[in-house]
């Protein structure tokens, strides 16, 4: 199933006013366009709704540069031009912002290295001379036996006074000749700031609540305590939102933590896999979550797997970035069931969950490389076709769930473009032209209501 309903509600009792969540989890480059094309399906199936309409808004990770803009009022399509770089509100989204080598470690760190190893010499080598008088002849006897004779034990003769003179003193360890990450994502906090700019927009949590009475809510976890924090206009409302959204898409490794006033930050899925618990703690009744990573399950797929895996080829059998994809993908699936079967139990929670997810038979989202940059197109229609299939197999069921809350939900849109989309002629710029198309109250022309409220410029500015 791609959709899992809690339903807790007397659905006999309409509740158009109750507060309503959307929440984006994270998902890596590739995700967040898997996301974008997700959100329009899931955006079209609404009927005189909008996902900017919501009243709390959560991201974390990839799901953070999402979710802040359609809090703003900015429409799925005009994020999805921003990947062809047509939107009138965003400029494109492009390599330089996602990978830009942190190269300011990549150098600093080898000549930090290289100047305490250079420090260490003198008095280390001392100090192997006195402790170890015949050492450098029986190195060169021990070299030779390893020669003649390569067996471990010949082997650990060599290696092991060095080791033990390593040991000593204060030699730098090799590790710390490796960044903290590959890439820097500073970028990514500039491309925010400078859209939020470009539309006028406040860069000001607090100032987002005051204007438009929408809660923003972006995750990250403090790297040196480990603890989750909140970015929120009743939360820590310290940082801009660029700067949050920055800190929450720092996947550990891939990018160096973000260092913002101070302190660093690391990936808001590192923590929780989608913050539920924020948006109930916030008071919503409603909550639509939508979680593009699940693990994959070859043995429920059906059709449309490749030929290889369908004839009983492992995972593990292409490498070992496959294994750490379905690894990291039953991670955050785990979790995220458990905060979800902790509220289906929960006496205190009364409201209504839907959490959008793909199949776990997805195979070709899962084949797509979690950290390119090129699959976007494919990734965007992969996510409205996996949005698409996941409400269409439990409509009957949704669309009463959300007529109670004052949401109508209509099939005929999204049923017209999935047919266009499914056509296997259709070239790069007609599946664009699909996603990127107007649909009900948010349009490219223009933003959403939401934004003419009087969303203004930031009072803190640029940073």
């Amino acid at each position: 199933m791609g959709i899992t309903i809690v339903q807790k509600s007397d659905l006999t009792k309409k509740r158009p006013h109750a507060v309503k969540a959307l929440i984006l989890a994270g998902g890596a480059v590739t995700g967040g366009s898997f996301k974008a094309g997700g959100i329009k399906a899931f955006n079209d199936y609404l009927d005189g709704f909008s996902v900017c309409d919501f009243d709390i808004f959560v991201g974390m990770s990839s799901g953070s540069m999402l979710v802040a803009p359609i809090a703003a009022g900015i429409s799925p399509e005009s994020m999805l031009k921003s990947l062809d770089g047509t939107s009138k509100h965003f400029s494109q989204l492009t390599a330089w912002h996602c990978y830009r080598p942190n190269v300011g470690e990549m150098i600093a760190r080898p000549l930090k290295f290289l100047a305490q190893a250079i420090s260490w010499l003198p008095h280390g080598m001392v100090h192997l001379a006195a402790r170890h008088r015949e050492w450098h002849t029986k190195l060169l006897g021990a070299m030779w036996n390893f020669v003649s004779n390569p067996t471990i034990k010949n082997y650990e003769t060599i290696v092991s006074p060095l080791k033990r003179a390593l040991s000593r003193g204060d030699f730098p360890s090799l590790l710390a000749l490796l960044p903290s990450g590959v890439f820097d994502n500073r970028p990514i906090e500039s491309y925010i700031r400078e859209n939020i700019a470009r539309n006028k927009l406040t860069n000001d949590f607090l100032e987002t609540f005051r204007l438009t009475g929408k809660r923003l809510y972006i995750s990250a976890m403090r790297l040196d305590n480990a603890q989750r924090v909140i970015f929120g206009p009743d939360e820590d409302a310290s940082v801009t939102i660029s700067e949050a959204i920055q800190a929450s898409t720092a996947l550990p490794g891939f990018y160096r933590p973000a260092n913002i006033n101070g302190v660093d930050y690391v990936d808001g899925g590192v923590h929780e896999t989608a913050d539920i618990d924020v948006a109930v703690d916030k008071g919503a009744e409603l909550i639509v979550c939508y979680n593009p990573f699940r693990p994959y399950e070859p043995k429920e797929f059906v059709e449309g797997f490749r030929r290889s895996r369908s004839e009983g080829k492992r995972l593990a059998a292409d490498g070992i970035m496959t294994v750490l994809n379905q690894i990291l993908r039953a991670f955050f699936y785990a979790r995220l069931r458990v905060a979800i079967d902790r509220f289906r139990s929960s006496r205190d929670f009364a409201g209504d969950i839907v959490l959008i997810e793909p199949r776990s038979d997805d195979a070709a989202f899962f084949s797509l490389n979690p950290l390119s940059l090129r699959n976007r197109i494919a990734a965007a229609k992969m996510g409205f076709e996996s949005v698409r299939s996941s409400i269409d197999e439990k409509f009957d069921e949704l669309s009463p769930i959300m007529a109670s809350y004052g949401i109508k939900m209509n099939r005929g849109g999204v049923e017209e473009k999935w047919k266009r989309l499914a056509d296997p002629h259709a070239s790069e710029d007609e599946i664009r032209r699909v996603l990127e198309g107007r649909n009900g109250a948010t349009a490219e022309g223009g933003r959403h209501r939401a934004t003419r409220r009087g969303f203004g410029k930031s009072r803190r500015g640029k940073k």
